[in-house]
């Protein structure tokens, strides 16, 4: 079992004590509302300012995030081979156990893949840190969006903390990497596919 395992009992614990709160929580753990909605903000910047120079901008940022995205998940996917230890609900400690199955099935449901680190949490916090590296407001939201998200799945007693926090660091460091260092020296590669986009009336 990861380290700090009992906090995965502690808020496992509320589940099924709040009907609402359940939930809420359901909604936000779900594979489709926190995924679209950062697809729909990244969207929204990729075509919707005004002014030209900061909708390069914006669109830089989107190429970074989307970038670290699919790096972030190609790291997750690498480690998830090591399968370091099993979900809440399959530990050989028979009251977290019994904790977390129940919180998963009343909140979410019960994933048989590896759980360490969490891929939700990798591509969330990468998006979030490559739109905030360019957009503060929007990059803000996203990772509003990306806490939820891993928060819900946390109180659904389908991963440890350890997991998620794992998962987020892949996706920033991977992000600050994409913006910060690859995508610079790969100029002017970035420039030329923003042109492409505009001629094809895409950007």
């Amino acid at each position: 079992m990861p380290p700090l395992s009992g906090w995965t009992l502690w808020i496992t614990g509320f589940v099924g004590k709040a009907p609402a709160l359940d939930q809420a929580m359901g909604f936000l753990a779900n594979d489709f509302f926190v995924p679209v909605a950062i697809g729909l903000v990244m969207l929204g910047l990729w075509l919707g300012h005004p002014d030209p120079f900061r909708r390069e901008q914006f669109q830089r940022a989107i190429i970074n995030a989307s970038a670290a995205i699919g790096i972030a998940t190609l790291v997750v996917r690498i480690l998830n081979l090591y399968d370091f230890w099993p979900r809440p609900f399959l530990v050989a400690d028979t009251v977290i156990r019994e904790s977390a199955t129940y919180a998963a099935q009343v909140v979410f449901y019960l994933p048989h893949d590896p759980t360490f680190p969490s891929n939700a949490a990798a591509i969330s916090f990468a998006a979030a840190t490559g739109i905030w590296l360019g957009n503060r407001k929007a990059g803000t939201v996203l990772y509003i969006l990306a806490f939820l998200w891993v928060f819900a799945r946390f109180y659904a007693g389908i991963h440890f903390a350890i997991d998620l926090a794992g998962g987020a660091m892949i996706g920033v460091v991977t992000s600050v990497m994409i913006s910060k260092v690859f995508m610079p020296r790969t100029e002017p590669i970035p420039t030329l596919a923003l042109k492409v986009a505009r001629f094809l009336y895409i950007a």
